[in-house]
């Protein structure tokens, strides 16, 4: 019975967030928030966000495994980090072909 809440509430969920987008993506057509300057500061911004998250996850990956070891912790963090990669590297391939 309990797995029958969670999905509901996850359908829900699910539901409300495409909704709001679906607002938000309109609302800003209409407003002009998706033109040229409006991509390149946000493609700036993401690339910053992104700069700063990887060099900080790579020093706090460092600091934890020279003071923990290889812990659960440690183990979590070499995760993230190499899921950014990941990610990262899928997101260049998917926009070379593209552009």
């Amino acid at each position: 019975m309990d797995w029958m809440s969670t999905a509901s509430g996850f359908i829900v969920g699910f539901g409300v967030v495409s909704i709001i987008a679906l607002i938000f993506w309109r609302r800003g057509k209409k407003n002009r928030l998706f033109d040229e300057r409006y991509e390149k500061v946000h493609v700036k911004a993401r690339t910053v966000s992104w700069i700063t998250f990887v060099g900080l996850s790579y020093l706090l990956a460092i600091a934890v495994l020279i003071i923990e070891g290889w812990t659960l912790a440690s183990m979590l963090l070499a995760s993230l980090y190499a899921i950014g990669l990941i990610t990262y590297f899928v997101a260049v391939l998917i926009y070379n072909r593209k552009l």
